[in-house]
C-alpha cells in the first residue's frame, strides 16, 4: 500500500469515527429529550371555535399525540368522553378539550326543559344576550275587569341555552294594528314549572322583557318587588 491509500483508508477511518459519534450525538440527545418529555399520549383537541353551552358535535374534534408530560389528567382522550357534552366557557380552536369544563346540556337534564319563545329584538337586550348568559323574564299584562295594567317577573336567573338569528316578525300595534318588526328566537333551559309560567307569559302577556343578570349574580328577588302594578306607589 502506497502513502496515499494510506492517508485515503486513514480520513475514511476518520470520517466513520465522526459520523459515529455524531450518531450517538444524537441517540444521546434523543434519549435525554424522552426522559424529560415521557412519551406520547392521545388528547381531544377542537377543530373549531365552540361557544359556551353550545353542543361539541364529533365533526369538532380530533385526537392528536402529545408528549404525556404536557397533557392535564383532566384533558379528554377519546371524542366519545366530550362528544354531546356542552363547555360552560367559550372555546377556541386548536384547544385541549378539558373534562372540567364540559357538562350535560342544562336542557335535557333530569327536572329541566328546553323551551324557545321569541323575544322583541328591541326590548329583549338586544346584541348583549347569548348562549351561557342568564336573565330575568318579565311580563306585561294588559289591565281588565277594572284592574290596573300589571308587570311582573314570571321566571328569574333563567339560563339561556341559545339565541338565534333576528326574524321579521308581524306585531300588535297600541291602535289594534300589525306592524313590521325583529323577533329573536331565545331558547332556555328551565324547570319544568318555570316552562309552563313562560308558556303562558308568552300566549297571554302584551309583551315578554328580558332583563340580563350581572355574571355570577344568582340573588333572589323579594316577592314585594316581583309584581309591579300601574298607580302603584
Amino acid at each position: 500500500m502506497n502513502p496515499r491509500q494510506r492517508r485515503g483508508v486513514l480520513l475514511m477511518v476518520i470520517a466513520l469515527i465522526g459520523a459515529l459519534a455524531v450518531f450517538i450525538s444524537v441517540l444521546t440527545f434523543v434519549s435525554s429529550v424522552n426522559a424529560n418529555v415521557g412519551g406520547k399520549v392521545n388528547v381531544v383537541t377542537l377543530t373549531r371555535d365552540v361557544k359556551a353551552y353550545h353542543p361539541i358535535e364529533l365533526d369538532m374534534v380530533q385526537t392528536v399525540q402529545v408528549p404525556e408530560k404536557w397533557v392535564s389528567p383532566t384533558d379528554a382522550r377519546d371524542p366519545s368522553e366530550v362528544v354531546g357534552l356542552v363547555p360552560v366557557a367559550d372555546l377556541s380552536s386548536g384547544s385541549y378539550v378539558d373534562r372540567a369544563m364540559v357538562t350535560s346540556r342544562p336542557g335535557i337534564a333530569n327536572g329541566f326543559r328546553e323551551i324557545a319563545i321569541m323575544v322583541d329584538a328591541e326590548t329583549g337586550v338586544g346584541g348583549k344576550i347569548g348562549s351561557g348568559d342568564r336573565v330575568d323574564i318579565i311580563a306585561t299584562f294588559a289591565g281588565q275587569d277594572e284592574k290596573a295594567p300589571v308587570a311582573s317577573f314570571v321566571v328569574t336567573d333563567a339560563l339561556i341555552i341559545d339565541v338565534g338569528v333576528a326574524e321579521d316578525v308581524e306585531k300588535a300595534n297600541s291602535s289594534g294594528g300589525f306592524s313590521e318588526g325583529k323577533a329573536l328566537p331565545v331558547t332556555f333551559a328551565l324547570t319544568v314549572r318555570d316552562a309552563l309560567r313562560l308558556a303562558s307569559a308568552e300566549s297571554f302577556a302584551v309583551k315578554v322583557r328580558l332583563a340580563l343578570r350581572a355574571k355570577n349574580d344568582s340573588s333572589d328577588i323579594p316577592s314585594p318587588d316581583r309584581t309591579y302594578e300601574e298607580g302603584y306607589r
